[in-house]
């Protein structure tokens, strides 16, 4: 995951940035995730909590449709979800923010997997 930091591609859809990178992963699957909620923003767990549930519960609605073209042996990749919003967004804010970012997502790996 560290490598998403240093050499992958960023993708804003404000409130939520992504940042994904090719990686070599353990089981054959198209994606690891991870999600992020600043404690600076949120100083509560309960509400960086609830907004990594609902942040999940939206990618695992949203991830078939980004992986449906993804087959095994295909580029693997490495996505962490960063939450920079001042409130907790309603589920279907959540829905549409990853909906968004998936669709930019899917675009920056077409892109990059063009050029490798």
């Amino acid at each position: 995951m560290d490598l998403a930091f240093t050499e992958g591609i960023k993708i804003k859809a404000f409130p939520v940035f992504a940042r994904a990178t090719p990686a070599e992963l353990s089981h054959d699957v198209p994606f690891q995730v991870a999600f992020s909620v600043g404690k600076r923003r949120f100083r509560r767990a309960v509400d960086r909590n609830r907004i990594k549930r609902l942040l999940r519960e939206a990618w695992r609605l949203e991830k078939s449709e980004l992986a449906k073209n993804w087959k095994p042996g295909s580029t693997q990749w490495a996505v962490v979800f960063i939450f920079v919003g001042k409130d907790i967004p309603s589920f279907s804010d959540c829905q549409l923010l990853l909906r968004r970012l998936s669709l930019k997502l899917a675009q920056a790996m077409n892109e990059r997997e063009g050029t490798v």
